[in-house]
């Protein structure tokens, strides 16, 4: 090899050399340097979780975007996050936000009950990567994403779980194409969808349940139907309604102006509208008495029953 060609090569390397430097450099500088690589860690990344197989949307909307009502909407967090944060003495509203989703029973917002499941935990199962990008996406509800900073938090979000998951499996055989037509069925004493929608499917009294198989378990499922007072979902409460001619209703606010009301009152497995004039209201108050028939074991077979819990665990 000649002299020019060495020269030419050593340059070549030189050049080489110069730009890995600089990019370790830069990587460096924002954080993402010594192994903390950000990877898809990105607003971008995580919105598409959030709405995606994240499942978030099954119980939180972003203002106008999606209707879930499971849990708070998520518009302009970041301003409530700071607030909750100083309030609870902590030092930033992303700690806040990341302790919110690593311990979800730890920080219940007021008027919601506990029932965010662990996102890196069966059924949903979240890579550590994915809770980082949601997480730069929820720093945009109301702010700027700070990537740098949520990387060094890394290590305090659980990696997806790694045990082996049981398929749940019921007492008696039941398919879950069954149980659908057992939640549809308006000829059966008791009919699911005439309270909950699925997939533009059924009445939205109660709460929708689309997607739901996917962010709860059986033995969720489970205690909603035996024990449908245990935990009511949020903006579904029953109202406990006085006329002044003494005439008490038990139901559902369906909607509500200035100078009305209409009660959504279950009478024998029906659903009725009931309007109630604001000025022949004597009291109202909020129940602790979920409006969903609390009898729902004995008026379904054994078969039956578990037919709709397989049907729910299928709405993935």
């Amino acid at each position: 090899m000649n002299k020019s060609m060495l020269k030419v090569t050593a340059f070549g390397i030189a050049i080489i050399g110069f730009y890995i430097y600089i990019t370790m450099y830069v990587s460096g500088l924002s954080g993402t340097g010594g192994g903390e690589s950000a990877g898809g860690v990105t607003p971008e990344a995580g919105e598409s979780v959030f709405w995606g197989d994240g499942q978030c949307s099954t119980c939180h909307k972003v203002g106008s975007s999606g209707s879930a009502t499971r849990g708070p909407d998520q518009e302009g967090l970041v301003s409530r996050a700071d607030e909750r944060a100083k309030e609870l003495g902590m030092a930033s509203g992303l700690d806040y936000i990341i302790e919110s989703i690593v311990e979800p029973e730890k920080h219940v917002v007021h008027g919601y009950d506990k029932i965010m499941p662990k996102v890196y935990d069966p059924p949903i199962m979240l890579s550590r990567e994915k809770i980082l990008a949601v997480i730069a996406y929820l720093q945009t509800l109301g702010g700027e994403a700070d990537v740098p900073a949520i990387m060094k938090y890394k290590d305090k979000i659980p990696e997806a779980s790694k045990k082996k998951v049981k398929p749940w499996i019921p007492p008696v055989a039941v398919d879950a194409k069954e149980g659908e037509k057992i939640f549809f069925d308006e000829t059966r004493p008791v009919t699911c969808g005439k309270c909950h929608v699925v997939n533009g499917k059924g009445e939205k009294v109660g709460p929708e349940l689309t997607g739901i198989g996917a962010v709860q378990t059986p033995e969720y499922f489970l205690e909603s139907i035996l024990k449908p007072s245990a935990k009511i979902v949020k903006g579904y409460e029953t109202m406990y309604v006085i006329t002044t001619d003494g005439i008490p209703y038990n139901g559902l606010i369906k909607s509500e102006t200035e100078s009305e009301i209409v009660l959504l009152k279950e009478e024998s497995g029906e659903i009725e509208d009931v309007i109630i004039t604001k000025t022949d209201i004597a009291e109202m108050k909020k129940q602790e008495v979920s409006i969903m028939p609390g009898n729902i074991g004995e008026l379904l077979s054994v078969r039956d029953f578990y037919g709709v819990i397989s049907f729910l665990q299928s709405l993935k």
